[in-house]
């Protein structure tokens, strides 16, 4: 049961810092969906908002200009991170769109689409843990970052995919009632995510 408890804790943890941020999360959460929306900005401004959410899990005091700043300071490490994702995620989306389109609707294929299917959501979250690590690194090394995040899965598969269940069904509720993830989803997954590695990280 350990690694359902500490997924919990981290969960309450990150509405404690949601509820206690609330007013600051709004303006943050509207860069954070500008900057996406304007494209361009999107890495850097996915990098501020879990930089924002570092801080606040460590307990220091944050706000929209530390946000805006962290756009600026983490520009470069942002886009390496950003062009790696493109790069992955437009290779198995593409491979799942071609494998159905080249191929006749057998068990093999949808076995085939599925492995891919699965391995996107495998990459979307060591993404959740990426940018935490990279926040701890004496340097932002998104490779570094990476291989981090990769370990502390494997060393914490139970307790990752227990935490990504509470995730998915905490914003799929937010998203039901009145549509609080749009304006709060961001951040609470940041929040969560540098929890779960500070927790790691002090443990060891």
């Amino acid at each position: 049961m350990r690694p359902v408890n500490t997924a919990l804790k981290i969960l309450g943890l990150s509405f404690r810092d949601t509820w206690q941020e609330f007013w600051t999360i709004l303006i943050v959460h509207l860069l954070f969906l500008l900057g996406n929306i304007l494209i361009i900005p999107g890495p850097p401004a996915t990098l501020a908002l879990f930089f924002y959410g570092n801080k606040i899990a460590h307990g220091e005091t944050a706000d929209e200009r530390d946000f805006l700043n962290a756009i600026r300071n983490y520009w470069g490490p942002a886009w390496r991170w950003g062009f790696i994702n493109l790069l992955v995620i437009g290779l198995l989306t593409g491979d799942y769109y071609l494998t159905g389109k080249l191929a006749d609707n057998s068990n093999t294929v949808q076995f085939v689409q599925g492995l891919y299917v699965t391995l996107l959501a495998g990459w979307l979250l060591l993404q959740l843990f990426t940018l935490p690590f990279l926040f701890e690194q004496k340097q932002p090394l998104v490779l570094q970052a990476f291989l981090n995040a990769a370990v502390f899965i494997r060393k914490n598969l139970i307790f990752v995919l227990v935490l990504a269940l509470l995730l998915a069904l905490s914003l799929t509720v937010g998203t039901l009632a009145f549509m609080l993830t749009f304006a709060f989803g961001g951040a609470f997954v940041a929040f969560a995510g540098n929890h779960a590695v500070l927790k790691d990280l002090a443990d060891h």
